[in-house]
């Protein structure tokens, strides 16, 4: 935190004019989409939100909504049912590129600041279910029934990509006994103690309100991806191959092999190249601040807010470009 600490301070040196020319500037009204009330991301939008309206103009809100994922979020900039949403950078490139999950391009989302922190794509299951293994999932033992997300968010997305790299689907697996079907956070790690699933996937960051809350209040473990499925998921999908540290999470007392992605924040084409430009500064020049909204966000490198992968190679909207030109963080 040391390094990130003198880079923000080096930076956070605002001038008078800056600060006239910013209440010179008409109010904003702006929907940020995250995802359900209780996930790291709604926390993520509720504390930038704070932050940002305090260096808007005067009159500027924020609201932080509960919705839709990774997957979702975008088609709602999209549609212009939100101007600001969190994504991954592997969702984002879909979204931009118009492939995957997406059936064209979204030409109306546009990066905003990429790497925000690390997710694991993680999958807990009970002790007492007796499965191991994914491969113990598709085959359906014990009629296993996992948990994951809502369709839209990218721990189902995941979900999906792993069943089709291992010959399976979630039909596939009813047709052996087994369950993999959505369910909302906030619920899910009673559904689990009281013994109507047995297992959640998601992608989660360490000290993830929900995967803490799962796995305290169930004796749970941690499982890892078969290697050619990790193969498969960064080769094909865009994944990053990493090995999650013992302890990270309750109950994971050996290291475990998945992937990873990073989220970012998208922006719509219609917000304004002024309003770009104080959310991507604001941000930037908070990193220090940012684990205080959430432990995980430790992981940001202001200095790789703009690298293209990170923002899922979208474009990034003129008016954060212009910041990070004059950081010295974009060519």
């Amino acid at each position: 935190m040391r390094r990130l600490t003198a880079f923000c301070f080096s930076l956070t040196l605002a001038t008078s004019a800056g600060l006239a020319a910013a209440s010179a500037q008409p109010a904003v009204k702006l929907r940020f989409a995250t995802v359900g009330v209780g996930s790291a991301w709604y926390n993520y939008g509720a504390g930038f939100a704070d932050l940002l309206t305090k260096q808007l103009p005067k009159g500027s809100s924020i609201d932080v909504l509960p919705i839709a994922g990774g997957v979702g979020n975008i088609k709602l900039i999209q549609s212009g049912e939100a101007e600001l949403g969190i994504s991954f950078a592997v969702t984002s490139a879909e979204g931009c590129g118009g492939f995957g999950a997406f059936s064209q391009k979204q030409d109306k989302v546009m990066g905003l600041i990429g790497g925000l922190d690390t997710y694991y794509f993680s999958t807990f299951v009970t002790r007492a279910s007796g499965v191991t293994s994914w491969n113990d999932i598709v085959a359906g033992k014990n009629k296993f029934h996992l948990l994951t997300t809502q369709a839209g968010g990218t721990g189902e997305q995941g979900v999906r990509q792993v069943l089709t790299l291992l010959g399976s689907s979630k039909e596939a697996v009813a047709q052996k006994g087994g369950l993999i079907e959505p369910s909302t956070r906030s619920g899910t790690a009673e559904i689990i103690k009281d013994g109507n699933a047995g297992g959640w996937a998601h992608v989660v960051t360490k000290g993830h309100p929900a995967a803490t809350q799962i796995t305290t209040v169930n004796d749970m473990i941690m499982l890892p991806l078969p290697d050619d499925v990790i193969k498969g998921m960064t080769e094909k999908y865009g994944w990053a191959d990493v090995t999650v540290p013992a302890n990270t999470f309750k109950g994971q007392t050996e290291p475990v092999k998945t992937v990873r992605a990073a989220s970012n924040i998208l922006i719509a084409s219609s917000v304004s190249n002024d309003a770009a430009y104080t959310i991507a500064k604001t941000l930037v020049e908070n990193a220090a601040a940012m684990p205080r909204i959430h432990a995980a966000l430790a992981d940001f490198d202001p200095k790789l807010a703009a690298d293209p992968a990170l923002n899922g190679n979208c474009p990034i909207h003129p008016g954060a470009a212009k910041y990070y030109r004059e950081a010295g963080l974009m060519k």
